[in-house]
């Protein structure tokens, strides 16, 4: 089968899966919270068919991953579904700290129910993240599902120190790119790292398989978000959903501009003015490639791409469907648009 085949054997039951858990849960006389989890998770409560969430990429990752290690599918679903709650719940609290008003085109949660009840919702989804990977225990043991628990903490503060590193950047303009891959991997890669070796460890395959699904998943998740950055700053804004050159505009410290303020005078004067006009955007994009931002970029996301690719070759089962769709899903990923 092909990756779009088994996306479509996969992804609806995701969904049942991710709605089941949520509507396990006990919220007694707090079922407007209820509500606001399922309508940040896409799903409006009058409007069962509501789509505005995300690809649910993690335990797509999961599931596939279970697939080219020939292991029972359903047996793992719980800790799939587990790491798109703990993705949603870092999500609502990005929205918050970063002041965004929209999701996938519709208003966030605390744009509709205030901070204060924001943090509540997002704090629910991360005990329902470890609620259901703790379920684990009911398809491959207590150990596994304990196993499998820590590393999901552990995860979740490399999260949480992702996004201290990405809002501290912030405050300086001299930002290594050392101290800036370890906030990618932090804030993008440790989860998908996770979704990618979760399987190998709770099913204690061999250490080999395990570092090599972990380093797919790692360097997938870094050339992921280097490719992010190059589409926030150069990406068609009809393909995107959001404007051109959003971080400049923003002033986010992304690796191409991370570059150009190491790289470029001209640049870093630019970065200091204040109310800028699409005149200026043009100018600072313009400056970025000319000091040879946008090439180092590129050359770094493939760089990470090659890695993701080896490790995958490492394990990869010759004629396995699930790991062929792996490298459709890994291509797919890296050379988007949007």
């Amino acid at each position: 089968m092909s990756l779009s085949e088994l996306q479509e054997q996969l992804l609806p039951d995701i969904e049942v899966h991710l709605k089941f858990f949520l509507d396990s849960q006990d919220f007694n006389g707090s079922q407007v919270l209820k509500h606001m989890l399922a309508y940040h998770m896409g799903w409006e409560i009058n409007d069962p068919n509501s789509s505005g969430h995300g690809k649910r990429l993690r335990p797509l990752l999961v599931l596939l991953c279970a697939g080219a290690l020939d292991l029972d599918i359903e047996s793992i679903m719980s800790g799939a579904i587990s790491l798109e709650f703990l993705h949603n719940f870092t999500l609502i609290h990005d929205d918050i700290e970063d002041n965004s008003p929209l999701r996938h085109g519709r208003p966030t949660v605390w744009k509709k129910w205030g901070i204060p009840q924001a943090i509540n919702a997002g704090d629910a989804l991360l005990s329902i993240a470890q609620l259901s990977m703790l379920s684990l225990h009911d398809t491959l043991g207590d150990s596994a599902a304990a196993l499998a628990t820590k590393r999901l903490n552990q995860v979740f503060l490399q999260l949480t120190r992702g996004q201290y590193l990405d809002i501290s950047f912030e405050e300086t303009d001299e930002i290594s790119p050392e101290i800036y891959y370890e906030m990618i991997n932090g804030k993008t890669a440790a989860l998908i790292a996770l979704a990618t070796s979760l399987c190998a460890v709770v099913t204690d395959t061999s250490s080999s398989v395990q570092s090599s699904l972990f380093e797919f998943g790692q360097s997938l998740g870094i050339a992921f978000q280097i490719q992010d950055d190059i589409l926030g700053i150069w990406g068609d804004a009809e393909l995107t959903g959001k404007s051109a050159s959003s971080d400049i505009l923003t002033h986010k410290k992304s690796l191409p501009i991370i570059y150009g303020l190491a790289h470029s005078s001209p640049f870093r004067a630019s970065w200091g003015e204040k109310d800028l006009l699409s005149a200026d955007v043009v100018r600072m994009m313009d400056q970025l490639k000319d000091c040879g931002a946008l090439d180092y970029a590129r050359s770094q996301a493939e760089t990470y791409t090659q890695k993701a690719f080896s490790a995958l070759e490492n394990f990869s089962f010759e004629g396995n469907t699930y790991s062929q769709a792996l490298y459709e899903l890994a291509e797919k990923l890296l050379i988007r648009q949007s």
